[in-house]
């Protein structure tokens, strides 16, 4: 009889989001002949009905909202464990929830390791709300054998702030379904562009992060010297109306238009010539890769380069200036990025 590797994932929950998406990415594409997977969750939102039918969901009880307000070791001291199952791996792939810290931190298994999906240094610089969240719940780490980045600048900069001896920090980028886009990049599109000018996407969480204001800058200053071309956005969150303001305030109108959040953008994608972002910093930037397999020119600050293997340039306008009609997309189903991620799986999976 062959042995399993039993697997427990610790996740808030399966709506939208990028972590969710990688996350179902993933385990779509792992190799059941290997491994047993069971999948906590802490939330029942389910946006994706396309998750490989080999996991077992498993659902907790999610503990009240005041508790990430207190200090992770003394909850710990509290916390009763109802998961009686032993794992040769748990992983706490949320890295953000006192409850999925708490739950994987505490099962019996041989290995614990946690995912860190941004560039923390940098997001303890500017945004406050996750200072407060970070003081909190910073002790967990010590309970974790292995850290997974995924990507240099977020392993890197993890490292930074807690560079613990015996443990191990990886690489492992996120799994990019190139199927699934190709696929929903096909499908009818009630978004109209005019294919005599250069069409240019943008999109992300419209939030401070993502430096969207940044782009309508640069946009501001590119209407001075062409007027044949149109930005999308597309993206909701907290900064929309500020930027629309922005837009307003520089009469960008003709040039940009502010799509929001789609449940699929791939549909639109396909439609432009060019994508950009000019992220204040990532985690990875996984849409710069998506934008890649639809065969999109792409432009990205050179400061991005640490997040993603895509080159950056250190003149956005110039590279604006430059941009023409891409009548000749060549998808890339990014094939070899895709088998190693899952060679680092296997890998990290069998320590």
């Amino acid at each position: 009889m062959i042995y399993l590797k039993k697997i427990a994932i610790f996740q808030t929950d399966l709506s939208v989001g990028g972590i969710q998406k990688s996350l179902v990415n993933l385990l779509n594409n792992i190799d059941y002949s290997k491994y047993k997977i069971d999948l906590y969750l802490t939330g029942k939102e389910n946006y994706y009905n396309n998750l490989n039918k080999n996991v077992k969901v498993i659902y907790l009880k999610k503990l009240p909202y005041f508790t990430r307000f207190i200090k992770f070791n003394i909850l710990k001291k509290f916390y009763k464990n109802k998961i009686t199952e032993s794992y040769d791996v748990a992983i706490d792939f949320n890295s953000y929830s006192m409850d999925t810290a708490l739950a994987c931190s505490s099962i019996k298994s041989n290995k614990k390791v946690i995912w860190v999906h941004n560039d923390i240094e940098i997001k303890l610089k500017y945004e406050k709300k996750y200072r407060v969240l970070y003081h909190f719940f910073k002790e967990k780490y010590k309970y974790f054998d292995i850290f997974v980045g995924v990507s240099k600048g977020a392993i890197n900069s993890f490292k930074k702030l807690n560079d613990f001896k015996n443990k191990e920090y990886l690489v492992i980028p996120n799994f990019i379904d190139a199927n699934e886009i190709i696929l929903k990049s096909k499908e009818s599109c009630n978004t109209t562009v005019d294919k005599n000018k250069i069409n240019i996407v943008s999109t992300g969480r419209i939030c401070y992060q993502k430096g969207f204001d940044i782009l309508i800058n640069y946009i501001s200053k590119l209407s001075t010297v062409r007027n044949d071309f149109h930005l999308y956005i597309i993206g909701d969150g907290d900064k929309l109306d500020n930027y629309k303001q922005l837009v307003n305030s520089l009469n960008l109108n003709k040039y940009i238009t502010f799509l929001g959040g789609l449940k699929n953008p791939y549909n639109v994608m396909n439609l432009m010539d060019v994508f950009i972002l000019t992220s204040r910093f990532e985690g990875q930037g996984m849409v710069f890769l998506e934008a890649k397999c639809l065969g999109l020119d792409i432009i990205m600050p050179k400061h991005l380069e640490k997040y993603v293997d895509i080159k950056g340039t250190t003149d956005i306008l110039k590279s604006l200036k430059e941009i023409k009609k891409n009548n000749n997309k060549k998808i890339d189903m990014l094939e070899d990025y895709n088998n190693d991620i899952i060679n680092k799986i296997d890998d990290l999976l069998n320590r």
